[in-house]
């Protein structure tokens, strides 16, 4: 056996490892569709390698069952506390910005019709109300050391860019907060830092780190605003 057929060999024995877990995993899936006797016979055999044939097509199955691995990963959308999450983001770059615009997919309040604030803020720190409106509430968490993040709610239009964010020098992450909702956190070369989500409503946690607002502490807020 030359190098390429060894190399060709342990990449076809991780794949058939790989699949076989996650195989597992969706057949014992109750949320998951259940397939035919047969399509389970035919992937057993093909993992065991027990044909030429099997071998010979190994290639084209693990293309169709990767794409059956995505269709099945999709029907977790379904679950009601993750779909209810689901609000796509769409965001346009400009010279000096870029805006962003909510897609929900599901009916959102058209006006704040409740103010949500952190269960959890670092000890000695306190909320303090800028303004609440139908249209948008802002507030200051504040320390007792001159620590200060902004945050603000306001509703969902689909129809136009309702926010915008600075991007220079700016490295844009996703995070999700509690192993669920998508944010994304913008972490800029001056210590500026900006956590935004979207839970029936729009929320922005604004701060820097040398006033507190690190991204960990940011974070930890959103989670604690259920």
């Amino acid at each position: 056996m030359d190098n390429a057929d060894g190399f060709d060999a342990l990449i076809r024995e991780a794949l058939r490892e790989i699949i076989r877990e996650d195989w597992e995993e969706i057949a014992s899936d109750p949320e998951v569709t259940p397939v035919s006797p047969r399509f389970r016979r035919r992937i057993r055999g093909i993992l065991a390698g027990r044909s030429a044939r099997g071998r010979r097509t190994m290639r084209r199955v693990l293309v169709g069952f990767l794409a059956a691995l995505c269709a099945a990963a999709m029907l977790g959308m379904a679950i009601p506390p993750v779909r209810e999450a689901v609000i796509r983001m769409v965001f346009t770059w400009y010279d000096t910005h870029f805006g962003v615009r909510y897609e929900p997919e599901e009916p959102v309040p058209a006006i704040v019709e409740e103010v949500i604030l952190p269960a959890w803020l670092p000890d000695g720190w306190t909320v303090r109300e800028l303004s609440v409106s139908i249209a948008m509430a802002d507030h200051i968490l504040a320390g007792e050391s001159g620590e200060r993040i902004h945050l603000t709610q306001h509703p969902i239009d689909p129809d136009e860019e309702t926010d915008w964010f600075d991007n220079t020098d700016v490295t844009v992450e996703t995070v999700f907060l509690n192993g669920a909702t998508e944010a994304r956190l913008f972490s800029y070369e001056d210590g500026r830092r900006t956590l935004t989500w979207t839970d029936r409503y729009v929320f922005i946690l604004s701060g820097s780190a040398d006033e507190g607002g690190d991204s960990d502490v940011l974070i930890r807020i959103a989670e604690s605003m259920k």
